[in-house]
């Protein structure tokens, strides 16, 4: 028969102190936080490559319809710059904010509104007495739509018949 051995004679094992079982647990939950922050940055990377990828296709798409409009004819660009200018501010936004403007003596004979760069009004004018057409003047004004309104030539003893330019701001109000 075998003899047993006798643990007791034996040293046991020692546990580590507490300190150095405190610092080995801090140094696994330091190294799975910057586990996780490593992934959480990549992961940003990645994202801020798309974006980088897309603002390039965009880019590139955006080159090509220059260099389209580039290629295309003087009037045909023109026309495609009224047509929006027409889009963003149609006539009838423009007829009603001058119609807002307008006191009751007064009335016009004629207005043209031309698209370009900036949409000019030409408004033929006729009102009834001069303070009617002063008032007229400073509504336009301070209506905050139009600028550079600039009346014409006028004659201030009864009806007054004049011309008035103007350019439209965008009907900011």
């Amino acid at each position: 028969m075998r003899e047993q051995p006798d643990f007791s004679t034996h040293p046991s094992p020692r546990r580590p102190p507490v300190w150095k079982a405190g610092l080995i647990i801090a140094g696994v939950l330091a190294l799975g936080l910057a586990g996780r922050a490593s992934w959480l940055e990549r992961r940003a990377v990645s994202a801020a490559r798309e974006q980088v990828a897309g603002a390039r296709r965009q880019l590139a798409s955006l080159q090509s319809r220059l260099g389209a409009t580039a290629e295309r004819p003087a009037a045909e660009v023109e026309l495609l710059s009224r047509a929006s200018a027409a889009i963003e501010s149609p006539p009838e936004r423009v007829v009603a904010r001058l119609a807002g403007a307008l006191p009751t003596d007064v009335r016009l004979d004629r207005l043209r509104i031309e698209y370009g760069d900036v949409i000019s009004l030409e408004m033929q004018v006729v009102a009834r007495d001069a303070s009617s057409w002063d008032l007229f003047l400073a509504r336009l004004v301070e209506d905050g739509s139009f600028e550079s309104v600039t009346p014409g030539s006028e004659r201030r003893d009864g009806e007054i018949r004049s011309v008035v330019t103007a350019r439209w701001a965008g009907g900011a109000r």
